[in-house]
């Protein structure tokens, strides 16, 4: 099917909108637009998703490459030195990359949250385990992330409001967690919002809005100005 024919395509064109956003909560806009995203495979240009290589979450989470080599590799050295033992990652995506983690560190239990049904239902049949689960979640509206070593954010907050942002942190903040690592746009020095939920800017936590600049750790991807940073929770 052509992207001319694909509804999924033209639906997030429309739902991508901000016009359109102004008339309809968040809540379903979120839960819309990225099933939208994926239906149409938005991140990796349209391209027809096949069960043999099922890549939907971008061309940073790519396995294998040499960005997210990178970041398996660094957090795999924070993993051991910190005697990690459970990963929330949200959003977890395709989990393509992630797996590559996991596979180093068997000792872990990993939890992926998705706000796409369909992919939460597929990582459950491919790769749910003793220790590894997945859950379809709002994260915007998850009230608590008690009990995890580290949570993991990448590529996430670049795609929602500001204000969104800050309440996801605030809760994060407010659980009972170890760590928090977020991708990070360090060469931004202002933090636009959204034009709408699901279309993409940079974010640089450090700044205003977000003021997150007692920094545990930092890492960079090596490739733009991304990074990751590593926060300690009180």
């Amino acid at each position: 099917m052509t992207i001319k024919l694909n509804i999924y395509y033209w639906l997030r064109k429309i739902f991508v909108s901000r016009f359109i956003q102004i008339f309809i909560s968040k809540n379903f806009i979120r839960k819309f637009t990225f099933f939208l995203i994926y239906k149409s495979n938005h991140w990796n240009k349209h391209k027809k998703i096949s069960e043999d290589n099922f890549l939907v979450s971008g061309p940073g989470s790519i396995p294998g490459n040499n960005q997210t080599n990178n970041v398996v590799n660094n957090l795999d050295v924070f993993i051991k030195k910190n005697n990690i033992k459970t990963i929330l990652d949200m959003p977890c995506g395709d989990f393509s990359w992630m797996q590559n983690l996991v596979k180093k560190n068997i000792h872990i239990y990993y939890t992926g949250y998705d706000i796409v049904k369909d992919i939460i239902a597929r990582n459950n049949k491919k790769y749910s385990s003793s220790r590894i689960k997945f859950f379809y979640r709002d994260i915007v509206n998850e009230k608590t992330f008690d009990n995890f070593d580290l949570i993991f954010i990448r590529d996430f907050f670049i795609h929602i409001d500001n204000e969104s942002i800050n309440k996801v942190l605030m809760n994060i903040k407010n659980s009972k967690v170890k760590f928090l690592a977020c991708s990070n746009n360090d060469s931004i020095s202002f933090n636009n919002d959204i034009m709408a939920i699901g279309a993409h800017r940079k974010i640089n936590l450090k700044i205003k809005p977000f003021y997150l600049t007692e920094i545990f750790q930092t890492f960079s991807e090596e490739i733009d100005d991304r990074f990751i940073n590593i926060y300690k929770i009180s």
